[in-house]
């Protein structure tokens, strides 16, 4: 069954011509596909009834700015959409780089009328390995253009741009991808029309991560573990007992002075199904989990720390959640949070969100480890965790992932938490801020956008001036002077690296 939510956000496919979608593989895959003149008859709030699953919706807008403009002011309206994906043909604006005609193009940027807005260039679904998205950006025009215009963008359609426009007065991320059709020409009317067929299967391709007979449900559980022998048995229990069998069980034993293999004693269930990576030393959790990464062999990757515990349908719930909206690449559970033995309620500013939650990521670890399924082409694009953070390396990843995709949140608690423990990491080093001031400033050195680079700068202020106040009382000169420099060159605009203060990641100040 589809969600009969009607708040529930939708990825949202555009295009100006229904001939440009593989319309069979899209229906026969239950999605709906459907046009402006069908959004305003009130056919969305009949999808869920209508069509197998409603979590991806195709609108074929018409061409140009009218239809355009009008069909992304009808989506806002009807379709709740987490995101929306321009995709179709485009005219080729050049004449000597014939290089892209070779591949499928992701748009930078759209320029509609002079104004230039940056788009989403890493698309809010798995891409196919096959596919290589080549970046460029596109002019929208409400005439053809019929001859090559220097001063216009290498790539030319008549809706995109038009579109993004409204999108971006309304916060809704949108991402355009191409597929070079012709070129500006007296003949481009015919050109495109022959391209149509390369045009359907290219984003039959894209497309592919939408078919249900092949959504890939194989998972490797990673579990760290460093010192725990009340606990690790626990929760390979919890993942041994799990109604989804995973294909493997991975434990990092990070240099435990008494070997994980002889903890978990020798039941041959557990003997047969868990596989021990046993580090001499202790590494920390970072590379511990990058270790098990690293090792395991399917498509997802589910993590678990060594003090926590999942309920039995956990990883049949967040597959049954993830098969109807396969957009996901990464998606958490909800949980139980369990402290000194009694059950403990959440206050509002730690309940979890779902989509677009960078700037949540911001303030907060938004993402438990031990509820997280993420694919593992996510890591391998992305990168894991890092191990030079001695705790937090968590808060580090999960800004990094969210800040380009969105995040899918199972309403069902199957992770059960436990906290109060004397070994929490939370509680092992002094002025934790001082990790996520770190993951921060990698994060202000990577954004090009100017909006978030002013939001980061403005959370690393607030977090430092705390910390400098902090150091101030404990009378730390060290902390005092290296929280000071931070803040005068983020109050002055400068740009500085988090390699430049080795006291932001030292164990101990």
């Amino acid at each position: 069954m589809v969600s009969n939510n009607p708040q529930e956000e939708r990825l949202v496919f555009t295009a100006a011509l229904k001939e440009e979608l593989p319309i069979d593989f899209i229906k026969e895959c239950g999605f709906p596909v459907i046009s402006p003149r069908g959004l305003e008859s009130g056919i969305s709030s009949c999808l869920a009834k209508s069509y197998q699953r409603d979590s991806v919706v195709f609108v074929v807008t018409g061409v140009g700015r009218e239809w355009s403009e009008k069909s992304a002011r009808l989506i806002l309206k009807y379709l709740n959409p987490l995101a929306v994906v321009n995709v179709g043909g485009c005219g080729i604006n050049t004449e000597k780089d014939t290089s892209y005609f070779n591949h499928v193009l992701v748009a930078s940027h759209t320029k509609t009328k002079g104004t230039l807005l940056r788009c989403l260039t890493e698309p809010p679904f798995p891409l196919s390995p096959e596919i290589n998205l080549k970046k460029a950006a596109v002019e929208s025009l409400e005439k053809p253009l019929l001859r090559h215009d220097p001063n216009i963008l290498p790539l030319v359609d008549m809706e995109a741009g038009f579109q993004h426009r409204i999108f971006r007065k309304h916060t809704i991320p949108f991402s355009v991808i191409k597929i070079p059709a012709d070129r500006c020409s007296a003949s481009s009317r015919q050109q495109f029309k022959k391209a149509l067929i390369h045009i359907r299967r290219s984003i039959k391709k894209l497309l592919s991560f939408l078919d249900p007979s092949s959504f890939p449900d194989d998972v490797s559980v990673v579990i760290p573990v460093h010192n725990r022998p009340g606990l690790i048995k626990r929760a390979v229990s919890s993942v041994i007992n799990q109604s989804h069998r995973p294909r493997e069980i991975i434990v990092v034993d990070d240099g435990s002075d008494q070997p994980v293999e002889e903890v978990l004693g020798r039941e041959t269930d557990i003997k047969k199904r868990v596989n021990i990576i046993r580090f001499s030393k202790n590494r920390g959790v970072g590379a511990a989990r990058n270790a098990g990464i690293r090792t395991a062999s399917s498509t997802w990757i589910a993590l678990l720390d060594s003090d926590d515990e999942w309920k039995r349908k956990k990883l049949e719930n967040q597959f049954r959640f993830l098969k109807k909206r396969p957009f996901f690449e990464i998606e958490q559970c909800e949980e139980i949070w369990i402290r000194r033995g009694k059950r403990v309620n959440r206050c509002k500013h730690h309940e979890k969100e779902a989509g677009w939650i960078w700037q949540k990521s911001i303030e907060m670890c938004a993402i438990s480890p031990s509820g997280v399924l993420l694919r593992k082409g996510l890591l391998e694009r992305f990168g894991c965790f890092r191990e030079e953070f001695p705790a937090c390396e968590d808060f580090e990843m999960w800004l990094r992932i969210s800040g380009r995709k969105p995040v899918g949140l199972n309403p069902e608690p199957d992770l059960i938490k436990y906290g109060g423990h004397p070994d929490q990491l939370s509680t092992r080093f002094e002025a934790m801020d001082r990790f996520r001031v770190a993951a921060l400033l990698i994060a202000l050195e990577a954004e090009e956008e100017p909006e978030k680079r002013d939001i980061l700068r403005t959370a690393i202020i607030k977090r430092l001036s705390i910390l400098y106040n902090g150091a101030r009382k404990r009378k730390n000169l060290e902390g005092v002077k290296t929280f000071k420099e931070l803040l005068e060159n983020l109050q002055n605009g400068k740009e500085v690296s988090w390699k430049d203060h080795p006291l932001l990641l030292k164990k101990r100040l």
